[in-house]
């Protein structure tokens, strides 16, 4: 799925090949006097078993921006680009659509936060019931949505014998 691009050694954070071989990554390792917190950044932003991961996706990116200060933006070319191209290694359909329908969830739940009740031919009272109604439905089929894409990346880390990893593009 999404390549790794940090490791650790001698209990420091240092980038991997990853970084120096996909071009997108090598620009925003070069293009910062400090490259760290952008590939922090990134690395959390797109990382779908880390401590991030249970973020609300429309507030990641300034959560990220807060805990890994830097010389970058996300205005940056070279993060655009970066950005992008990891955009480009959620590797499955179901990935996808998993991260889609997160972000349908967290929408409603904020709505249903937010929103005043309001009765009446307009008011939205009907459409609450029947989310409320609804509700053990939607949330039992994202689990099993969400017991899927965890399927695939088991599998997918499963075709690679021993310690070693897979190239970024397999």
């Amino acid at each position: 799925m999404i390549p790794e691009i940090l490791d650790i050694e001698n209990g420091a954070v240092v980038v991997n090949v990853n970084v120096l071989t996909i071009p997108e990554l090598k620009a925003v390792y070069e293009g910062y006097k400090d490259p760290m917190p952008a590939l922090t950044f990134l690395h959390h932003r797109f990382n779908p078993k880390g401590p991030y991961c249970n973020t609300p996706e429309e507030d990641k990116d300034d959560i990220l921006l807060l805990d890994y200060p830097g010389e970058y933006t996300l205005e940056d070319e070279m993060m655009i680009a970066a950005i992008d191209k990891m955009k480009t290694f959620i590797a499955t359909p179901t990935y996808r659509y998993y991260l889609d329908n997160k972000i349908l969830l967290e929408k409603m739940g904020k709505f249903a936060r937010t929103q005043p009740i309001t009765t009446g031919r307009d008011g939205n009272i009907n459409a609450m019931i029947s989310q409320i109604k609804s509700v053990g439905k939607t949330i039992t089929e994202f689990k099993q949505l969400e017991k899927s894409v965890q399927q695939e990346m088991d599998e997918h880390k499963s075709r690679v014998r021993g310690e070693k990893r897979k190239a970024y593009d397999q």
